[in-house]
């Protein structure tokens, strides 16, 4: 779907502009990990093709992991259950995407917005203040429903939301996306 390929493009773009990034994308199933991010005509195989070609970056399926000459890392994870956080515990994660928000239960997105921060990152100057970072895409439904449309969809549209420490400290805006705005899954859906 787009919003997963636009997920992909932008952990790309990030993971050749900045050298030693730890960006963690997350399905809360690990079949549809490989389904939706890996395989297919826009999956990360096929983006990468020509990076992998020439040895620019590497696919490690053992460890679900991207990994480019520059350092940076493109972590592909699921987490199916609450316990299942507890792996992440001691990471990093400078750039966290999470495709289908509603997937996933407020636990789940708490914990793992615990662990964005910049570390020891050093980030270029295009990408000052723009780092750490989260960025989710998600459909209505689902268990997170509630908490999505609470943190999300109930701030106004567009602007950005300075939120207080206890719900993270960071910059939040809703951008929402309407069917109409993707012409061509009007035409092939």
């Amino acid at each position: 779907g787009g919003k997963s390929h636009t997920m992909r493009v932008i952990a790309i773009y990030h993971a050749i502009s900045i050298p030693n990034i730890q960006i963690y994308l997350f399905r809360r199933l690990s079949e549809d990990l490989k389904k939706n991010h890996l395989d297919g005509s826009s999956g990360f195989n096929a983006l990468l093709a020509e990076y992998i070609e020439s040895g620019l970056c590497k696919i490690n399926y053992s460890t679900s992991q991207i990994v480019f000459n520059n350092g940076a890392k493109i972590h592909l994870c699921h987490c199916q259950h609450e316990k299942d956080v507890l792996k992440y515990q001691g990471v990093e994660i400078n750039l966290l995407l999470i495709d289908e928000l509603t997937h996933f239960s407020e636990y789940i997105y708490k914990f793992l917005r615990s662990r964005v921060r910049l570390g020891g990152l050093q980030v270029p100057a295009a990408f000052k203040n723009k780092l750490p970072k989260i960025i989710a895409s998600s459909n209505p439904g689902g268990v997170g429903h509630d908490f999505v449309k609470r943190m999300f969809v109930d701030l106004e549209a567009f602007r950005v939301h300075q939120m207080p420490d206890e719900e993270g400290g960071m910059k939040r805006q809703y951008i929402p996306a309407k069917l109409s705005d993707n012409p061509t899954m009007l035409e092939n859906d």
